[in-house]
């Protein structure tokens, strides 16, 4: 929770610390040390008044920590972000935006929250949108997913796909085995981004980027700030919402590691117009899209975008913070897109990327307040950041803010890792 009075606690916390030297301290003379220290102290105070001091700083400005830092703006909080980089410029502009709580391979643990995000994802998107004047792409087709022998999802509102059905809705797919339609959303996560950033600026949240934050800052045995490879920012809370990178920052360490994802972009191949301007190909397309729905098989998925890019992808490796692609893999992420959806070999590879998911030693996020009061994580999200930002930035604005969480976080606390 953040103390109303934490503001000057730096400032107070030197006061103290010269008052008992100048006065409690029986082998002074109690008025000399008034007429010396206690000016300085009153100069240091006067200095820390006008430090600017928020009431949260969150360590991260990806899809976890702007979502957070517009829900603390909601509850009136000061906040500023402070990113090692550019905003959403790491783990949230890799993605590929699924938001998958039908997935059978979700955790029990973990459903609940997952189905909180997704169900709060149109109002979210819809906010997000209006304040930014930017696109996230949010769009709400389904999926169709096949699994390993013996894998039935379970979800409310799935269903097995018949030969025909299959045929009605993506006729361009050849599947080997039983497929499932799944009522899932996704959404366009470096448009996401985007939207996010313009919209916690137009909310007065402050950025300082291009500094890592090296450590968290203590006093009197709680968080107070932040201390960057060029500065130092006072808070009364600090929240840990670096990824991948979360387990870096001092003193305490949370234990995220790195998980690379290679992805591809494919586009339509396109030939000149009479006119000379570029032509999507119409054969085997249905409203300019070669795929309306996302797919998901073992090996592979398919996300298409509203602007006629289609995601591969992908693949999970521990290769530590290396974010090199490899052209066998991003080759082998086409060749596989295509024996899944055929129309796919009239594309080409318009790019491709790697990014690093933050996994965690139990595959769960690590959400709550650490050992050190006033310093909370919201990190190792793993393969679902994109999925359960809305759903983490509520729950965990309200237990910021002292208040119940709309949902029980014991099972994700930092604590649970000694």
């Amino acid at each position: 929770m953040i103390p109303q009075t934490l503001g000057n606690m730096a400032g107070y916390s030197l006061f103290c610390s010269l008052y008992y030297t100048c006065i409690v301290n029986p082998e002074h003379s109690a008025k000399l040390h008034i007429r010396l220290f206690l000016p300085e102290a009153a100069h240091l105070l006067h200095y820390n008044r006008k430090v600017k001091n928020w009431d949260a700083i969150i360590i991260g400005a990806g899809a976890i920590g702007l979502s957070l830092a517009l829900r603390l703006r909601d509850e009136h909080r000061s906040v500023l972000v402070v990113e090692k980089h550019e905003p959403a410029g790491e783990a949230t502009h890799a993605a590929g935006g699924m938001i998958a709580n039908c997935d059978p391979h979700t955790p029990a643990l973990l459903q609940p929250l997952a189905d909180a995000s997704a169900n709060l994802y149109p109002e979210f998107v819809r906010e997000i949108e209006s304040e930014s004047g930017e696109s996230a792409d949010l769009r709400e087709v389904g999926t169709i997913a096949v699994f390993a022998d013996g894998e039935v999802p379970s979800h409310t509102g799935v269903r097995q796909l018949s030969a025909a059905d299959l045929a009605r809705l993506e006729p361009s797919l050849r599947l080997d085995r039983a497929a499932w339609f799944l009522p899932e959303r996704c959404v366009d996560p470096r448009g996401l981004g985007k939207a996010l950033t313009k919209a916690c600026k137009k909310r007065a949240v402050d950025f300082a980027t291009g500094s890592e934050v090296l450590e968290v800052l203590t006093a009197a045995a709680r968080a107070i700030g932040v201390r960057t490879s060029h500065a130092t920012y006072q808070a009364g809370a600090v929240v840990n919402c670096a990824g991948a990178w979360a387990a870096k920052i001092q003193p305490l360490v949370i234990p995220t590691r790195p998980v690379k994802g290679q992805m591809v972009c494919v586009v339509p191949q396109t030939t000149p117009s009479k006119a000379g301007a570029p032509r999507i190909p119409s054969s085997g397309i249905r409203g300019n899209e070669m795929v309306r729905h996302v797919v998901r098989t073992p090996d592979i998925y398919i996300i298409p975008r509203s602007d006629g890019r289609i995601l591969l992808g992908a693949t999970v490796e521990d290769a530590g913070f290396d974010k090199r692609t490899d052209p066998r893999t991003i080759q082998r992420l086409y060749q596989a897109g295509v024996s899944v959806a055929p129309i796919l070999s009239t594309t080409r590879i318009h790019d491709a990327w790697a990014g690093l998911r933050p996994g965690s030693p139990d595959n769960l996020p690590i959400l709550g307040e650490t050992a050190i009061p006033g310093y909370f994580a919201a990190t190792g999200h793993y393969r679902d950041g994109i999925m359960l930002a809305p759903a983490t930035a509520n729950a965990l604005a309200q237990l910021i803010t002292g208040q119940q969480p709309f949902l029980d976080l014991a099972p994700f606390s930092p604590l649970r890792f000694g």
